[in-house]
């Protein structure tokens, strides 16, 4: 039986305006940081008339699946994370893939009730504890979390040597069932597309495993940049995105989203990519940046 083709909205960053600030006992030195940097320069970047715009334009595609790449937070405040709760319900999304990014985990901290919030997007695996996962006609989005409390003037991630296990065995029995594996994560796991302070920790350890295991795409934000790479020594597709918030005073940086069209085909997957960007005049465009490629499409014998 073939599969349909199925478009994934992929957006990212969209630090929803804060809608309060912190009481004593959540102050911290890194947030007071973060604080400052809100109410000095990000306030002005990160609008809710940007946001709107793209989240009408994603309506407006009606994608298959949603996957979000963190950061819907600014200071990773329990109100934050309320009002991302709410913000999330009334857009009436498809079915949704989240990853947490940096500012959901500023400071060392119980996060059980936050994570409660957002338990209807982050979809625990049961085979995979330690990573989500969502499946539909034949696509997995596969979500590892590298949102990691961190030192001052840091912003750095780390997967973990947990979640890097179950990710090996997930990215094998994936393939191993058909399916086309897209891998969520905050951080870029390419070298150079945030400074060292902002990258990845173990991010050699997280090329391997995917060098080793394979996948056809990998998504993650954090850049507030729209890139395309390949992961390192290997052929595998990595796709950044700006922020869904920011201002298009700039076109580098211009709020946007990524749609990706997945079509099975007999013998691989036919994977394009067209990049959605905000103007400075208020409308969405497509953008030059357009992305065909395909992947090897493994069939167990069941489908054959």
């Amino acid at each position: 039986m073939s599969l349909p083709c199925v478009r994934i909205a992929h957006f990212s960053d969209p630090h929803l305006p804060l809608a309060e600030l912190p009481g004593w006992r959540e102050l911290g030195f890194k947030r007071i940081l973060s604080l400052l940097s809100w109410s000095v320069r990000r306030r002005k970047l990160h609008r809710w008339a940007p946001l709107e715009a793209v989240m009408r334009d994603i309506a407006r595609a009606r994608p298959d699946l949603v996957a979000l790449t963190g950061d819907l937070t600014n200071l990773g405040l329990l109100a934050e994370f309320r009002q991302a709760r709410q913000w999330l319900d009334r857009q009436d999304l498809p079915p949704t893939l989240l990853v947490p990014g940096n500012h959901e985990a500023l400071l060392r901290e119980n996060s059980a009730a936050k994570r409660a919030m957002w338990e209807p997007w982050l979809h625990r695996s049961k085979l995979y504890p330690a990573l989500s996962v969502l499946e539909q006609d034949g696509v997995a989005l596969i979500g590892v979390n590298t949102a990691r409390p961190s030192l001052p003037f840091l912003a750095t991630g780390s997967a973990g040597e947990a979640q890097l296990a179950q990710l090996a065995q997930c990215l094998s029995q994936s393939r191993a069932a058909g399916l086309c594996r897209v891998v969520l994560l905050h951080h870029p796991p390419v070298a150079g597309l945030v400074s060292t302070r902002k990258g990845l920790t173990d991010l050699e350890a997280f090329q391997a495993v995917l060098r080793q295991n394979g996948a056809e795409l990998v998504l993650h934000g954090h850049s507030h940049r729209a890139t395309f790479t390949r992961l390192a020594g290997s052929a595998i597709p990595v796709l950044g995105t700006t922020s869904a918030s920011h201002t298009p005073d700039t076109p580098a940086t211009a709020a946007g989203w990524n749609l990706i069209t997945i079509t099975p085909q007999p013998d691989r997957w036919a994977i394009t990519v067209q990049r959605r960007a905000l103007t400075p005049g208020g409308s969405m465009t497509d953008c030059a940046e357009y992305h065909a490629f395909t992947a090897d499409r493994f069939l167990p014998p069941s489908a054959l």
